[in-house]
């Protein structure tokens, strides 16, 4: 069997490119042992990923990746959750109210600023579209083919990420309650590339204090831009505060055309990994 998994993907369901499962069918065509279905603030995708998982032999991890607040970009991964739970979807759906209106926002931002981008243009990009279930990969994508940007990341660089002139914040639940959501559902949480908030230990330490102490499970150890030095700076944090080493690629197909399933900046997510959640679980 194959050493290599991928606990961070992302289908239609969300914000990436394959439909659920292609993007099953595609892990288990390079090579991977496992790997887990992560869509934002969704678990729609979840049931054809694990059938076609189950139909093709490949190791299915129900998961979902919630944005939590923060004065930086946090977002928390559950991974083995009941994708069925009742106070996981409710508050899900609560989620993706605050997207639609976020998407709403930005659209009018982008009108005021002379781009002439519309709801069409965002819910035509995937079957079964809604402007809860499409963000800001959707919008660049839609910005790059109206000619207001050459690539998705530019998009995002000139117009839509934080500080930008287009950018919204959105309603998100708490670090707390965002673990909690995921608990509930039976599932472990694991804090997505900490990069994003610091790749300093100093100022991530008393972040990942302060996550430990409301249930933080896990931490990405593994992803698709860290440098070696920055993925010991996480398994240090994970030793001192006890918590499962995790990580993936975050894949999002044509979305993030430099990102492959399956492969992180410092080779690939080694299937003892994925053994250390299991027995965390009971699996």
């Amino acid at each position: 069997m194959t050493d290599k998994i991928d606990l961070h993907t992302h289908s239609t369901a969300s914000d990436g490119t394959f439909a659920p499962s292609e993007l099953a069918r595609y892990a288990k065509k390079e090579g991977l042992a496992a790997a887990a279905i992560t869509d934002h603030d969704t678990v729609d995708g979840v049931a054809e990923f694990m059938a076609e998982c189950d139909k093709i032999g490949l190791e299915g991890v129900a998961g979902v990746e919630i944005s939590a607040q923060h004065d930086k970009t946090m977002h928390i991964v559950g991974l083995y959750i009941d994708h069925e739970n009742t106070r996981l979807n409710e508050k899900l759906a609560q989620l993706r109210g605050g997207r639609e209106e976020r998407n709403r926002k930005m659209l009018a931002l982008l009108r005021e600023n002379g781009m002439d981008i519309t709801k069409d243009d965002i819910i035509s990009q995937k079957d079964g579209a809604t402007m809860a279930n499409t963000g800001r990969a959707h919008i660049a994508a839609a910005l790059v083919k109206k000619g207001y940007a050459e690539t998705i990341s530019g998009a995002f660089e000139k117009y839509l990420k934080r500080g930008r002139s287009c950018y919204v914040k959105r309603f998100t639940y708490s670090p707390e309650e965002s673990i909690d959501m995921i608990h509930a559902a039976g599932g472990i949480a694991v804090l997505a590339h900490p990069i994003l908030i610091s790749d300093d230990y100093a100022a991530l330490r008393p972040v990942i204090s302060e996550l430990k102490a409301v249930g933080l499970d896990g931490m990405e150890c593994y992803y698709n831009n860290y440098t070696p030095e920055f993925r010991g700076v996480c398994f240090d944090l994970c030793a001192e505060f006890g918590l499962l080493p995790s990580g993936g690629s975050d894949f999002h197909g044509a979305n993030k055309p430099d990102v492959k399933i399956g492969t992180v900046s410092t080779g690939f997510v080694p299937y003892s990994v994925l053994e250390g959640i299991k027995k965390r679980v009971g699996r």
